[in-house]
């Protein structure tokens, strides 16, 4: 398991043009030593026989193209200029 220092975090800060106070240097050694404990905790994680990838499975239906029965909507929009949509103009 990695343990983080507080000089480390210093330097860290410095490197970052950060400004810290003394309880901020805590709180965030705390922190990031919370993040690389779990990071550690997950790298012991067992991934064996017992792991198996999921296949995906479509239940439903087959996914096939198919016409639309509705009028596109650029036929429904209120207003347009050959194939494209007319909106208010927003860019000044």
């Amino acid at each position: 398991m990695a343990k983080l220092s507080r000089s480390e975090i210093i330097n860290l800060a410095e490197i970052s043009a950060l400004k810290l106070s003394d309880t901020e240097i805590d709180n965030l050694l705390a922190d990031i030593q919370t993040l690389i404990d779990y990071t550690d905790e997950l790298s012991n994680v067992a991934l064996g026989e017992e792991c198996k990838a999921v296949r995906p499975v479509n239940v439903l239906r087959d996914d096939v193209a198919r016409t639309s029965v509705e009028n596109s909507p650029l036929e429904q929009a209120p207003q347009r200029t050959q194939d494209y949509f007319v909106v208010p103009k927003i860019i000044h």
